[in-house]
Order: structure tokens, then C-alpha cells, then sequence
């Protein structure tokens, strides 16, 4: 079936004229139709708009026009980024009749490569949050467990749930300490936060300008290169060489790793994944070195919460401080805290994260990549998440040091759930973060596999 392919044989098969982009998009729709009512990935789905723009695409493609791998291709998008005319809700009720006057410049590219927008999905309110609950608007169903609620992970909760349940083949989120990498490796597909700036945000809702990025959520690393490549053309003397993974393999080239002391609070199924994922490289040639971070996680936390907190509150003051809205619970208090940083205390973190930034620099000089786990654990009920620890431990480290970062599928726990491999690049190096995940998944099958999500006959 279609919805069971991945981008990369959809375009083919979509450019071979095998496969009707009509047909393809109706598909995703009745998937959408029988599953998201159980999901709950979609804020709004846009039917006839997407059918009109399948059916456009399919004449385009009969008379030879061809845009690229993206040409007919539907894609969710995470809602708080803009559609003129239509909601940009952030994730809260407050919002539910703020209705955008302009068009993302993202979603403008992903039309010009004839990407064909499908509808925008839940988050957490606000984008602040890692677990994925959403109090007001309700929280999206990890697809990998149908008997209990598990976290899908946050802020990029539905754009997860969407990929992962097969309700569209790839989506837009956000990620500012972990936001697209967390929900990938709770949810078991691939996610890649860039270097912040790379894709555009213009039309985006900014929670913080320092830690932001917008990511890409796909099956595969190859499937999210090709989203990439829509958003950010390759620039002169950029690494290439993500163009054919299958001929250029890693023999020589040197990864990091984490010293024992960073992995003390992983459980027994990440850390075993772990291993055998720096086990493969090795039997690929790959050099492993220990890294060490220029800071303890505590210490990655505090600055980045000084940051993050700071500019999220100035983001929202109106929405935090007018307790006649309906915020969720665990999202004031934390964002409030922003409140009461001191100016002297927000620039100092930043000159922190300066400091931070040249030093892991100099570390991962001749360094490839650093591998660290995505989180520490696999999804939880989400009846047992702390809201004053959140699962951003590894990845916050991206965010803090301008690296970019990927996400793959690499490994199971005793029930079966996914466990994530992060891969973090220096600053502006995403194709090779790419890369290095086509690499991976070259070799291994953790990708290929899709979460059943089928809805219990007795579901509301």
C-alpha cells in the first residue's frame, strides 16, 4: 500500500507514472480518517485543498513536469507555522481563531517543489515542553502501544504521531532543546533538527530566536534530505556527498562517543542500543573516540533554561501573565520562571553558551560526529512524566552549541518500543549529519519498521 512506502520509492513511483498523486493523497486521507480520531496527531486536515493539489500535480506530471522527489508528496505541518487564512493555534485554545495573514516562506518552497500540504498538527501549547501533554487541546497517542497512553514525545507531539502512524509520509516541527529529536526516538522514526537558521523561519512561531530550529520528521534519513534539500539548496563547497550513500562509506573517519559519566541514568535498553550502534560504525571502519562535553548535563540545563526560559516568557508574556487564559499547567509556571532571570543573569548565559560553543568545537576538531543517545529512556505512560525533568538531557546540547542533530531508530526495549541514536554535527554541517545517518540505516533495519497503531475495536 502507499502509505507504507517511503518518499524516496513514492517519487519514483509518482514520477514512473505508476502511482497517481491523486490516489496517493486519498489514501492518507482515509488513514486519517479511520486512525487520527485515536491519534489525535491532526489540529485540522485539509481535504479538498490537498485533492485539488494532487490533482494538479498529476496533470503536471502527465504532460512531463517534473519538480523534484517532493512533486506530489503530502506533508503535515506542526501548528505554529503559517497559512494565510487558515488557524496558527500554537498549541492552545487562545489561539484557535488567530488567523494567519501570511504564508510561511517554508511552506511556499514546499509548494514550489510540489510538496502538497495535507494539514497542520498538535503540539505542545506554546512549543514548551519535551514530554508532549497538551492539558486544553488534548495529547496525541504514541502509535507503537494501543493498550496504554504513552508520551509521544514533545513539542512536535502530532507531527511525530503523524509520520509514525503513517497519517503522512513526513512533517514540519520545531525543536529548541529537543523538540523534533525527542518525539522521533519515543516514536521511532527519524528526526533531524538543523543548524538554527538553515531552514527558514519567517512565518514561524519563535519560541526562543537563540535555541530554535525547524525540523523535518520522515521514515528515513534519505527520505528527510530530501525534505532538506527543498528547504535549503545546497551551497558552493557544501558537503555533497549525502548523494549517494551506498558508494561512499565512513572507513577513516572518527566518531565520538560519551564518556561512562554521561550515562549513568540511561536504562538498560537504550544504553545496550547505544553500544551496538557504535559497534556498526566501528565494523564500517569508523574510528571511535571518547568526547567529553565541556559541561555536565546540570550544567547544559541551567544555561539553557536561563535562555530558553527568558525569551519563551518574552515570546508570551500576554498568554502567561493573564491568568484568566487557559494555559496548561505545566507550561505557565515553567515559562514564568523566565520572569524572574535578571538581565545581567541572560546575557551572562549567553556569553556562557559562546564559551561552550568554541570549547566543544575544539573537542570535535577532526570529529565527524558525536553519538549519544536520543533520550534516556523509551516512551513512558504518560501517567508517570515529570514535568520538572525533561527528556531533552542529550539533546539540549545541539540546541545550547548551534550543532545540528539527527535522530534514527536504533533499537527495541523488552516491550518493544523504539530507543534513538542521536547524531549531533558541528554548526552548519547538516548534510553531513545526514550522512552519517544514511550510513546507518544503509546497515541497519530499525527505520523499515512501522508501528501497527490500529485503533481497539472499543476506542471513543
Amino acid at each position: 500500500m502507499s502509505i507504507d512506502l517511503d518518499i524516496t520509492e513514492l517519487a519514483q513511483r509518482l514520477r514512473r507514472r505508476e502511482l497517481r498523486a491523486e490516489a496517493l493523497v486519498g489514501d492518507y486521507l482515509a488513514r486519517i480518517r479511520a486512525l487520527d480520531p485515536w491519534l489525535h496527531a491532526y489540529v485540522a486536515v485539509y481535504p479538498d485543498e490537498a485533492l485539488d493539489a494532487a490533482r494538479a500535480a498529476d496533470l503536471q506530471m502527465d504532460r512531463g513536469i517534473w519538480l523534484g522527489p517532493l512533486h506530489g508528496v503530502p506533508i503535515a505541518l506542526k501548528d505554529l507555522i503559517d497559512i494565510a487564512g487558515r488557524p496558527t493555534t500554537i498549541g492552545s485554545p487562545i489561539h484557535a481563531e488567530t488567523i494567519a495573514t501570511r504564508t510561511a516562506t517554508l511552506v511556499r518552497q514546499l509548494q514550489q517543489a510540489g510538496a502538497i500540504i495535507l494539514g497542520k498538527t498538535h503540539m505542545v501549547q506554546f512549543a514548551m515542553g519535551a514530554w508532549g501533554p497538551n492539558q486544553h487541546m488534548g495529547t496525541p497517542r504514541n502509535p507503537w502501544d494501543d493498550d496504554v497512553h504513552r508520551i509521544p514525545g514533545g513539542s512536535s507531539s502530532g507531527s511525530a504521531v503523524a509520520v509514525a502512524g503513517r497519517l503522512a509520509p513526513a512533517a514540519i516541527g520545531t525543536d529548541t532543546g529537543g523538540s523534533v529529536r525527542v518525539p522521533a526516538s519515543y516514536c521511532g522514526i527519524t528526526g533531524l533538527k538543523p543548524t538554527v537558521g538553515r531552514i527558514s523561519s519567517q512565518g514561524v512561531v519563535t519560541l526562543s530566536q537563540t535555541l530554535d530550529s525547524v525540523g523535518i520528521f520522515a521514515h528515513s534519513a534519505a527520505d528527510a534530505r530530501l525534505v532538506f534539500d527543498a528547504l535549503v539548496p545546497a551551497a558552493p563547497g557544501e558537503w555533497r556527498e549525502p548523494l549517494d550513500a551506498s558508494r561512499f562509506g565512513i572507513a577513516g573517519a572518527t566518531l565520538g562517543r560519551l564518556p561512562e559519566a554521561f550515562l549513568a541514568d540511561v536504562t538498560t535498553a537504550v544504553r545496550r542500543a547505544y553500544e551496538e550502534s557504535i559497534a556498526l560504525y566501528q565494523s564500517l571502519g569508523a574510528q571511535i573516540v571518547e568526547i567529553t562535553p565541556p559541561a555536565t548535563l546540570a550544567e547544559f540545563k541551567a544555561v539553557t533554561g536561563d535562555i530558553m526560559m527568558t525569551e519563551g516568557v518574552a515570546s508570551f508574556e500576554r498568554e502567561m501573565t493573564d491568568f484568566s487564559l487557559p494555559v496548561d499547567e505545566s507550561v505557565r509556571p515553567r515559562l514564568l520562571v523566565g520572569l524572574d532571570v535578571p538581565a545581567v543573569r541572560y546575557l551572562a548565559a549567553l556569553r556562557e553558551r559562546d564559551r561552550l560553543q568554541a570549547e566543544m568545537q575544539g573537542r570535535l576538531r577532526g570529529v565527524a560526529g558525536l553519538l549519544t543517545p536520543s533520550t534516556l529512556t523509551t516512551a513512558l505512560p504518560l501517567t508517570e512524566i515529570d514535568h520538572g525533568n525533561a527528556p531533552v538531557h542529550y539533546t539540549r546540547i545541539g540546541n545550547l552549541l548551534q550543532m545540528c542533530g539527527i535522530s534514527v531508530p536504533n533499537g527495541r526495549d523488552d516491550a518493544g518500543l523504539p530507543t534513538g541514536l542521536q547524531i549531533l554535527c558541528p554548526g552548519g554541517e547538516d548534510r553531513l549529519a545526514l550522512y552519517l545517518a544514511e550510513v546507518f540505516q544503509r546497515h541497519s533495519d530499525w527505520h523499515r519498521e512501522r508501528a501497527e497503531a490500529r485503533a481497539p475495536a472499543n476506542a471513543d
